[in-house]
Order: structure tokens, then C-alpha cells, then sequence
């Protein structure tokens, strides 16, 4: 068993140092309360609703900066994984990212694929697939929010061996019909299951410039089932869940050794 931790936090587009300590506060938060692995939100470090390009350069962060290095530090110190959505600042372009950092140090980065809404205005589209990686706590992927809502996606990321899939997040309340769970974490529950995958969502809460939060942070066993969410406020839910090393259903199916890619490759060119 591992204890996971998925921060939802109530951050300030105004106020990009306020987001960097509230981050920051969270994750030794979650230390504390003996999290092992601790996913942050969607662009956790500058808030989401920007203005303009002046606003996202002046909050970005590097790969470098006293931002990654304090969380190296804090990984190293603690033996814990960090994931965090991160507006990141790297090889000249501004991506909607998320890092995984480990006890040895960043271990690599993801750039969004899928924008929504408005972010390609500021953020250059990813093109490389979901990072997997190996961790001290387990084989981890990442993707952000709007990502998880395309099944090939997800399944690329059990294809590559992940156990726990980490998703930043920010879901927008869009006046969407009120369902118990929220869609958005019934999306989360049918890639789990459909790819025996843990799953820990980390969500927003509060307002940002007349936008509200869906604030449903979740965590999920490789089955799908809900282990911890979280209500609307800002706040840390925690699970220990245990990480799948098989892809094993029943005694006689496989959702891996089960699948015939031959049938599928039409709906990859349409």
C-alpha cells in the first residue's frame, strides 16, 4: 500500500507567489499527514483564467528556478514523488506542463496535448505521448486535465507499463447538469477501470476571475472505485491504494493480452 495524496487548492491569477506558496505549503501539508506520492493542480504555480501573454510570462516558472529547486529539496529530504501542473517556461516556448520530481531530482516533464477553451493562446500544444516513468514509489504517467478525456490517451499510458496515472487539473464549472459523482470524476473512475490504472486527480476550488471550480480532486483504485474525493473546498484528500502489477481481470482475461490492435487502427486515421 502507498499513501497518495491529490491537493485541491484555491489559487490567484493575481498572484503568482501566492500560488507558489500554497503549493508548496500543500505538499509539506501532505508530508506531515504521511503521503508518499502528492499530485498538485493544473498551472499550480500562476493560476489559470490569464488576461493576456504579459500575465503568463510573468508567472511562469523554468526547470531551474528556486520553484523546482525547493521542491527537488523537499522530494530528496522527504523520499516523496511530486507531480504538479506547472505553466513552464522551456526552450523558448510556454506549455501547460506537468513534472514529476523524485527523491534523485526531476525525473521529466509533460507538455498538455488536448488545450481547452482558450489556452492555445498562451501555451504551445504537446506532441509527444503521456510521460511514464519509473519512480522510488511505483511506475507513474502524467497527463492534464482535458487529456483524460480521450481514451487513447489513457490507453497509451497502460500500454507503457504505468500503475498510477497523476492528473493535474483544473475543471471548469461550465453550468454543466449536476450528477453525483461529477461527470469529470465518472471520466476518471471509467479510465481506471478500463485500463487497471490508479488514478489520482487533483483539482481547484474557489473563484478565479468569475469561474468556478468543478473541485471533485479524486482518487481511484485500479478498479475504477472512488477511494477519496473531495468536497468544494480547498482542501487534501489521501488514500494508500495498492499498485497493480498485472493487468490480470479474471482468471481468464487479460485487458492487455485481450486486445486485437488490428480491428482498432481505422478509428486512429479518422
Amino acid at each position: 500500500m502507498i499513501c497518495i495524496a491529490a491537493c485541491q487548492l484555491k489559487l490567484d491569477v493575481l498572484n503568482s507567489a501566492e500560488c507558489r506558496s500554497v503549493a508548496t505549503a500543500a505538499i509539506l501539508q501532505a508530508i506531515r499527514n504521511g503521503a508518499e506520492i502528492i499530485v498538485l493542480p493544473e498551472l499550480c504555480n500562476s493560476g489559470y483564467c490569464f488576461l493576456d501573454m504579459n500575465e503568463v510570462v510573468a508567472s511562469a516558472a523554468t526547470l531551474d528556478d528556486e520553484l523546482m529547486r525547493n521542491w527537488v529539496e523537499i522530494a530528496r529530504e522527504n523520499k516523496v514523488v511530486i507531480i504538479a501542473g506547472i505553466n513552464l517556461y522551456e526552450s523558448e516556448k510556454y506549455w501547460n506542463a506537468s513534472v514529476i520530481i523524485d527523491e534523485g531530482g526531476l525525473v521529466g516533464w509533460y507538455a498538455k496535448v488536448h488545450l481547452f477553451g482558450d489556452e492555445g493562446k498562451f501555451f504551445t500544444p504537446g506532441d509527444l505521448p503521456p510521460l511514464v516513468v519509473d519512480t522510488s514509489k511505483g511506475r507513474i504517467a502524467t497527463m492534464i486535465c482535458y487529456d483524460i478525456e480521450f481514451p487513447e490517451w489513457v490507453r497509451l499510458a497502460m500500454l507503457d507499463e504505468a500503475q498510477l496515472l497523476a492528473v493535474p487539473t483544473n475543471w471548469p464549472w461550465m453550468g454543466q447538469i449536476p450528477t453525483t459523482p461529477p461527470m469529470e470524476v465518472v471520466r476518471v473512475q471509467a479510465a481506471a477501470s478500463q485500463n487497471k490504472l490508479v488514478i489520482a486527480a487533483a483539482d481547484r476550488s474557489g473563484e478565479e476571475r468569475g469561474l468556478s471550480w468543478v473541485s471533485a480532486s479524486v482518487i481511484t483504485n485500479d478498479e475504477g472505485v472512488i477511494q477519496s474525493i473531495a468536497t468544494t473546498s480547498a482542501q487534501i484528500i489521501y488514500s494508500s491504494v495498492s499498485l497493480p502489477t498485472d493487468r490480470v481481470i479474471s482468471d481468464k482475461n487479460d485487458i492487455r493480452g485481450d486486445r486485437r490492435p488490428a480491428l482498432y487502427s481505422r478509428i486512429l486515421n479518422q
